[in-house]
């Protein structure tokens, strides 16, 4: 199943019942604006734990105002894939799995040239 794309507007970091959430709203390529909500593997990733907060097990509620730059320059204009789980709609974006690398002009050994090993 194909699940729905749009581009994300906006995106922030929030406190729901006391845990991180990062929420955007969506433009979907129908037109639709859509809020959703990033999984917590992603935000994880996104907003790495052991970076922010180390191994405390409470942060400030003010420490949003650090995470939400990154949550901006990380999602706003990009695309994603959104799907809906109970009730709540969900985004994320496009795997590695589907993006292949090309040789630059400029770095690729000329013709008949074996490149130095590593």
């Amino acid at each position: 199943m194909k699940h729905p794309m749009g581009t994300i507007q906006s995106a922030a970091p929030l406190v729901q019942g006391s845990r991180l959430k990062v929420v955007a709203s969506v433009r979907m390529d129908e037109g639709e604006l859509r809020e959703a909500q990033l999984p917590d593997r992603e935000v994880a990733v996104m907003l790495p734990r052991c970076v922010l907060v180390a191994g405390a097990a409470r942060a400030p509620v003010s420490l949003l105002d650090t995470m939400r730059p990154i949550v901006e320059r990380m999602c706003l204009g990009r695309r994603a894939r959104t799907w809906q789980y109970k009730e709540k709609w969900f985004f994320s974006f496009q795997p590695w799995r589907g993006v292949r690398f090309l040789e630059d002009e400029a770095t690729a050994p000329a013709a008949g040239v074996t490149p130095p090993p590593p």
